[in-house]
């Protein structure tokens, strides 16, 4: 595995997003341990698969309206029958609560899996998230032992230790998209990583840590995974 690093030190004022609205998805009221977080809700009453969207780090401007999970939620709204959840992590605006360096963030990601899961309780529970939202979401879903599939979208894996995890391994799907040309993981380390955790690896040709070549096409790629086919 590769070496962890210290994370740069973060700007003192990160460029955010803007704000999107996903057309069909509603605000809905998030409570984790630190405070209310910002929310946003989609998906009809009869989903069969519903999937928690987890964005990049907070302190380096990572919103739910960054580039990558707006992507991938915005697919998902295409898929029949599937449900998400997007938020934003303590201290990111309007969210309550400081940043807590991933522990506290693993927290609020269960806090969200429990809230999707009390609105679709039959549905397959997933987790999705890029960079450092991959990590704190494989975390949370390690620790719920009720998600199905977790997709790790760009893992910083010199940034974050993916495993071993604290406690129980994820005992679900996993599945690893990345660019080969991203910039904190490596297609190497990547393949040491599937291999670790017993992850599909999606290699994507010319793409880097933000796939700014195609995030349609990445998106292409995870909602299937996320949201296969289902004749519930």
């Amino acid at each position: 595995m590769a070496r962890i690093n210290e994370l740069p030190p973060p700007p003192d004022e990160p460029v955010r997003s803007p704000a999107v609205n996903v057309r069909g998805e509603e605000p809905i009221e998030l409570r984790g341990p630190a405070g209310g977080l910002e929310a946003r809700i989609f998906g009809p009453n009869d989903a069969t698969h519903a999937v928690v969207v987890c964005h990049p780090h907070p302190l380096y401007g990572g919103t739910m309206h960054s580039p990558v999970p707006l992507s991938i939620a915005r697919g998902l709204a295409e898929r029949p029958r599937t449900a998400f959840l997007r938020f934003n992590f303590r201290s990111v605006p309007s969210s309550e609560g400081q940043h807590d360096h991933g522990k506290g963030e693993v927290d609020d990601v269960s806090a969200a899996i429990a809230l999707l899961r009390s609105r679709h309780p039959r549905a397959s529970l997933c987790v999705c998230g890029h960079s450092f939202g991959s990590w704190v979401g494989l975390k949370a879903a390690a620790r719920d032992g009720g998600v199905d599939r977790v997709a790790l979208v760009g893992p910083s894996i010199r940034f974050f230790q993916f495993s071993p995890l604290d406690g129980a391994p994820f005992r679900g799907r996993l599945a690893i998209f990345i660019g080969d040309q991203d910039e904190y993981c490596d297609p190497d380390e990547a393949r040491v990583l599937a291999d670790t955790i017993g992850a599909e690896l999606r290699l994507f040709q010319g793409f880097d840590h933000h796939f700014l070549k195609s995030r349609r096409t990445l998106a292409e790629a995870v909602v299937p995974f996320l949201a296969p086919e289902s004749s519930m």
